[in-house]
């Protein structure tokens, strides 16, 4: 479950939240930055986690293969129009990585990444979020595609495509385990969801 955080007890300040005070949060959760409020998100389940890690590494094998210039990282910080989100995986532009490490930016600018990913946590704070507010603010951002990895009934990736010149996103296709996700961009990869809940 998400929840916004308000430290009354140790800080005098109530809100509007920036940057700085998200820096200075504890590391015992993830937290976002949103329209001034901290929303602290609980450390996710051993099987989200392994899903993330598993579509980590199918999305780096593919970068390998292709001898792409792309960097697969995550959960990474992206700048978006309410502040900063958290998204599972993403993959960025090669160059746009080294420049951000070269500048030791905070986070990365939405342009930069070419897709991002969100693993559903179901019935938690988090599940609304992940399919309603953050589709929107990843478009405005910029990010080419958002994938929403959902683990329940069996496990399924949506995949949604930026609309050039709209700001939105589209559906282009939803497959469920079993069946085989084929993708083109931004590395060209073939999934089954299966693979992200094995072994």
């Amino acid at each position: 479950m998400s929840v916004a955080y308000d430290d009354r007890e140790h800080s005098y300040n109530h809100g509007p939240y920036m940057i700085a005070d998200l820096d200075r949060m504890p590391r015992d959760a993830r937290y976002e930055l949103v329209n001034g409020w901290i929303v602290m998100s609980p450390w996710p389940s051993i099987r989200h986690d392994h899903a993330v890690r598993n579509l980590r590494m199918q999305l780096e094998a593919a970068v390998t293969r292709a001898g792409a210039d792309l960097y697969v990282n995550g959960p990474v910080d992206v700048f978006t129009s309410t502040g900063i989100r958290v998204p599972d995986v993403a993959v960025i532009d090669g160059k746009a990585a080294r420049r951000a490490i070269e500048r030791d930016d905070r986070a990365y600018q939405g342009a930069d990444l070419l897709l991002v990913v969100e693993v559903v946590s179901r019935e938690s704070g988090s599940e609304r979020t992940d399919r309603y507010e953050k589709p929107s603010e990843y478009a405005a951002a910029g990010i080419g595609q958002y994938w929403v990895v959902d683990l329940e009934p069996k496990p399924n990736i949506t995949v949604w495509t930026l609309v050039p010149g709209h700001g939105v996103y589209r559906r282009a296709e939803r497959v469920f385990a079993g069946d085989l996700l084929e993708v083109r961009a931004p590395v060209e990869l073939t999934i089954d969801p299966a693979v992200l809940v094995s072994v």
